[in-house]
């Protein structure tokens, strides 16, 4: 299942416009009513102080209408920016929501922790036998960094460590804390995010994603940029994946996983 940002405020009531689910729907003909409806393109729209403009899956724009003296808004489009999972039922003809809140509040908690370096803040969102293991690529090695809750607790910024190899060069990648989440784990501002995946790899490129290998029993929640740059033509893509296991009743954060395109 896939999401377009961030997560469930609690507001879907009157937001069932069935037709335009982005999903292919096969309608039964008795069911249906024609009505006069007028599309309201003077109608701006915001999410968390952000402006944001319901979009198909293919990125064309989704209108909002008004029909007798009420907007309607798209529901797959207005759900999945909420963080609901929508789906469709053929045979049921029944529009399908589902929230996913508990992931995702847990990783929005953790993914605030991470915008503002607050490791004693974070260190008690980590698993407390598993630890955290962090990647810069999708492919996550056998020998990415992983820290304790302790040692997550009391790291600094100045602090240097090898995270890993950089891709293409295959320089080491010896970085300061700071540098590091600046440079890597928090280069774009991810609380934004596009897209937002749970358990759904958004976007994949050219490096092999082993994330079910690396972390076989976790679900995971994965923030996307589609890209920033016309002239790159999406090959400026980036996305933050965090891994979570269930413990105690309780999703504690296992990996930090960064990925971009490579060479």
């Amino acid at each position: 299942m896939k999401f377009k940002a961030s997560w469930f405020k609690g507001f879907l009531a009157g937001l069932i416009v069935v037709a335009m689910l982005s999903a292919g729907l096969a309608y039964a003909a008795g069911g249906m009513t024609a009505v006069t409806a007028y599309i309201d393109s003077a109608l701006h729209m915001s999410f968390n102080g952000a402006a944001f403009e319901p979009v198909e899956a293919d990125g064309s724009a989704v209108p909002v209408f008004l029909y007798n003296d009420r907007t309607y808004l798209p529901v797959r489009a207005v759900a999945e920016k909420a963080g609901v999972y929508v789906d469709y039922d053929d045979d049921t003809a029944e529009v399908i929501l589902k929230s996913e809140n508990s992931l995702l509040s847990r990783a929005n908690l953790v993914l605030h922790n991470l915008k503002y370096q607050d490791f004693k803040q974070l260190a008690p969102l980590v698993h407390k036998d598993k630890g955290v293991t962090f990647s810069p690529y999708g492919f996550v090695t056998g020998d990415a960094i992983n820290f304790t809750a302790a040692q997550l607790a009391a790291i600094k910024l100045t602090d240097e460590y090898l995270w890993g190899e950089y891709d293409g060069s295959g320089d080491p990648m010896e970085l300061s804390v700071g540098d590091y989440f600046n440079d890597i784990v928090y280069k774009q501002d991810y609380i934004n995010a596009e897209q937002i995946g749970v358990n759904t790899i958004v976007k994949s490129g050219n490096t092999l994603i082993n994330l079910k290998e690396a972390f076989p029993k976790a679900s995971f929640v994965e923030f996307h940029f589609s890209g920033f740059n016309p002239e790159f033509e999406g090959m400026d893509w980036t996305s933050l994946r965090l891994v979570f296991e269930n413990a105690g009743g309780q999703w504690m954060l296992i990996g930090v996983v960064r990925d971009c395109w490579t060479i």
